[in-house]
């Protein structure tokens, strides 16, 4: 059932009250939906305790910045020889930077997470570090297909992909509706 952004906003706020358990959250819309509820709910939005809600951050752009260039430039040329090598460090990183960023702040909003599809990354790691008091919320560029979930469903078919089913929860799981 596709919902209005502040209705996904009240509903999140319930479910952020809670400490204990998996709190992996994702809002599905286009790019264009996603980006509107940016800018007029979450950047309104405020927290079980009225703190306002951290602002989305770009996970392609964090990710690339925890790799210094001579590194990338490195993992580039290197890629169609050793993309196993690629994955693995990108992996690495991205686990690395989901800790620092929950020590900081226990509500992570993400955006932009192309580069972890892209380079077919373990999406576990969301799950495992949405956890206890970590609340983790993916804005995703997709749409509800049946049972499954199709991302990326605005670009050609060979660049779409499915969102694994055990990622996160039903109930967790908002898709925006138009307007």
């Amino acid at each position: 059932m596709k919902i209005a952004g502040p209705q996904v906003i009240s509903e999140l706020r319930d479910k952020l009250q809670f400490s204990m358990g998996r709190h992996l959250y994702g809002i599905l819309g286009t790019y264009a939906q996603l980006a509107q509820f940016e800018q007029a709910d979450l950047a309104q939005a405020r927290g079980p305790r009225g703190n306002p809600f951290p602002q989305p951050i770009n996970l392609n752009r964090e990710l690339l910045a925890r790799i210094g260039d001579d590194d990338l430039r490195r993992l580039v040329r290197d890629e169609a020889r050793r993309p196993q090598a690629v994955q693995r460090r990108l992996g690495q990183e991205l686990d690395g930077l989901l800790s620092e960023l929950l020590q900081s702040n226990h509500l992570l909003i993400l955006k932009q997470l192309e580069l972890t599809f892209a380079y077919g990354l373990d999406l576990g790691v969301f799950r495992t570090r949405a956890t206890n008091h970590n609340h983790i919320l993916l804005l995703l560029p997709g749409e509800r297909r049946g049972e499954h979930i199709t991302l990326f469903h605005e670009a050609d078919q060979r660049f779409q992909k499915s969102l694994p089913t055990n990622l996160i929860a039903d109930n967790h799981l908002w898709e925006l509706k138009d307007g």
